[in-house]
């Protein structure tokens, strides 16, 4: 009788536990919130059947990025899209080989043989935001294995750093501010990955970096000799990294906004890709969807919403709206058909987050 009453049990759990997780599936599944235009233009246009994502439409269709991928993922939870997510994270396997270092790039088959640290925090805090939202513990575990090669190929000193060579293991003697990623950093705290004297010397190096003159922050920063460097000609989508990152760890952007609005007055409401630091001019004459994206993500963190929103739709100009176009829900150039993941990607979860918040809708 005891042995029939433990059969009956070890059946009921199994079948809790099968039909649970067949339940979260479809519910994952029906509770899926709803296809933004630019997701539709990426999965008719750049998604491939085995889950990569093309780079653009024309010289580096055959390249796939794991930023690509990160950023993919990152947007999936967003969505609380479950089951594409449940593929992209099989999808991790092709980038790696016998480290859990994510290689940066795939290009015709063939791994790049270095990782960029940027990649790695975001697929790291991709999959713990996945094992939270899901609850499913393999996520966590898969971002805690890939946390422990970080620490011990991506660390020095107790800093982060750049890269790695995936084979030979050499390091970088940097690290490029806009890859600290605050979110993934706290995971590494929380796992006991790193202790908090770890964690707050390299917070210190992006919420203490110091300001131009001009109102930019330094690129990079060298842990051996305690030196930040600036860009001559500053990119500004390092720069709205920076600024996104530094506002999530509660540092001040106050600089940053500030030279937003004044670009957005003086230039009639575009922000250029590229300024020079010395002159606060702008070193390009094109627009990038990234750029808006990224400044979007850091007015929102910083509770700067009229400038968010005024961000947003100068944005989704760039963007083909025409329900009925081939090429609908791309932020693409028609007459060149030049376009980027990367262009089409940060806006994609720039415009989930602010729906999220109920910012623009």
């Amino acid at each position: 009788m005891r042995k029939g009453m433990i059969f009956i049990i070890l059946v009921s759990i199994v079948s809790m536990s099968f039909f649970g997780i067949r339940f979260m599936e479809n519910k994952e599944t029906i509770d899926m919130k709803e296809e933004l235009a630019a997701e539709q233009f990426i999965k008719k246009h750049l998604y491939e059947e085995n889950g990569l994502i093309k780079t653009d439409l024309k010289g580096q269709s055959n390249v796939y990025l794991a930023e690509t991928t990160g950023l993919w993922m990152e947007y999936l939870v967003k969505k609380d899209d479950y089951l594409e997510f449940k593929k992209q994270a099989k999808v991790l396997k092709l980038f790696k080989e016998d480290s859990q270092l994510i290689s940066w790039k795939i290009d015709r088959n063939r791994k790049a043989p270095a990782n960029a640290l940027i990649d790695d925090l975001r697929i790291i805090q991709a999959l713990e935001e996945a094992s939270d939202r899901w609850g499913i513990p393999k996520y966590r575990k898969m971002a805690r294995q890939m946390g422990k090669d970080i620490v011990r190929y991506n660390m020095e000193n107790d800093y982060f750093i750049d890269h790695a060579d995936i084979k030979t293991k050499h390091k970088a003697d940097f690290i490029t501010l806009s890859y600290l990623n605050p979110k993934a950093i706290h995971f590494f705290l929380e796992e006991e990955l790193i202790d908090e004297s770890q964690y707050l010397l390299n917070r210190e190096v992006l919420v203490n970096a110091p300001v131009s003159k001009n109102g930019f922050f330094p690129i990079t920063y060298y842990p051996s000799r305690n030196e930040y460097e600036f860009e001559r000609e500053v990119n500004l989508i390092n720069q709205y990294y920076i600024g996104y990152y530094r506002a999530l760890w509660g540092g001040d952007v106050s600089s940053l906004i500030r030279f937003t609005k004044e670009s957005l007055e003086k230039y009639g409401g575009v922000l250029y890709g590229r300024f020079s630091s010395e002159t606060k001019e702008p070193a390009v004459e094109y627009e990038g969807a990234s750029v808006y994206a990224l400044a979007i993500l850091m007015c929102l963190q910083a509770g700067e919403d009229d400038l968010a929103r005024q961000l947003f739709y100068k944005m989704k100009e760039l963007q083909v709206l025409d329900a009925s176009a081939e090429y609908y829900g791309g932020y693409i150039n028609l007459d060149s058909l030049e376009t980027h993941t990367f262009d089409n990607l940060l806006p994609l979860i720039a415009e989930r987050e602010a729906i999220d918040e109920g910012v623009f809708y």
